[in-house]
């Protein structure tokens, strides 16, 4: 697909609905990266996987490539009506110049706190000097199990990000926003919508891929174009409105890029 016809696609559109699925974590080139295994290894033995949206985030800043995909997303959607619905936790989805409030990221990540046991009303920002600390164990400065949390005004556990990797998932944090995003897709049914679906494989299909399809089968105005590797297949009862691209996302969208 050129950058033209896919320009084309979303000029057409009254509204665009983007998901940004796994490809955007990057996982396959965060393993080619030893210091990132060893990080990996030494958290689990440590048993604090929760701070792994932020130590993916980490490794990610030298990512030109993710980099540039994101940008080029941020300015293909900007001055349109869009929605973007993110699985991704590393938080880079949302500074990709994209409106705070036309983004939803229901599976979290590092840019906020949450009781370890899921107390209700515990959200807090997360602090600039925990950041740093979790900087200095990844760079062998300080063990991870000398990590120093915050604890819960209710109960006193630890407050860790608040994310899927918490055992106790306190979904507060993206409510706010998915209720827009809920009131937004309202507003689509009628409309000529182009939904962008960006590297969305099973993981998180009930938030995405599967949800994206009934969209598009309910508003016949709708087009969706998916954007996979593998899982690039159409439904048959919206194939003559889809266009399937082979290929990681991330390259699709680093190959769109604009200046």
């Amino acid at each position: 697909m050129e950058r033209s016809e896919l320009v084309e696609m979303l000029d057409a559109a009254e509204m665009i609905l983007v998901g940004v699925g796994e490809d955007f974590e990057e996982k396959d080139a965060l393993l080619q990266e030893e210091n990132y295994c060893k990080a990996c290894a030494d958290i689990a033995a440590a048993g604090v996987e929760w701070v792994m949206p932020y130590v993916n985030r980490f490794f990610l800043e030298k990512n030109q490539k993710l980099k540039t995909a994101l940008h080029t997303l941020g300015v293909l959607l900007d001055k349109r009506n869009y929605f973007v619905v993110s699985a991704c936790m590393n938080g880079m989805t949302a500074g990709a110049g994209l409106l705070p409030d036309r983004i939803a990221e229901p599976c979290g990540s590092y840019t906020k706190l949450q009781c370890s046991r899921g107390c209700t009303g515990s959200l807090q920002q997360t602090g600039n000097e925990l950041l740093r600390e979790i900087g200095q164990c990844i760079q062998g400065e300080k063990e991870w199990k000398a990590l120093k949390v915050s604890v819960c005004d209710t109960c006193k556990a630890p407050m860790i990000f608040n994310s899927l990797y918490a055992e106790h998932y306190n979904e507060e944090g993206y409510l706010g926003h998915w209720e827009k995003y809920t009131k937004w897709l309202q507003g689509t049914m009628g409309k000529k919508l182009c939904i962008l679906e960006l590297g969305a494989g099973l993981m998180f299909a009930g938030i995405l891929r599967f949800r994206f399809e009934k969209i598009a089968a309910l508003n016949q105005k709708a087009n969706i174009i998916r954007v996979h590797r593998s899982l690039y297949q159409m439904p048959n009862d919206i194939s003559d409105r889809g266009k399937s691209i082979s290929q990681n996302a991330v390259d699709f969208m680093a190959e769109m890029i604009v200046l």
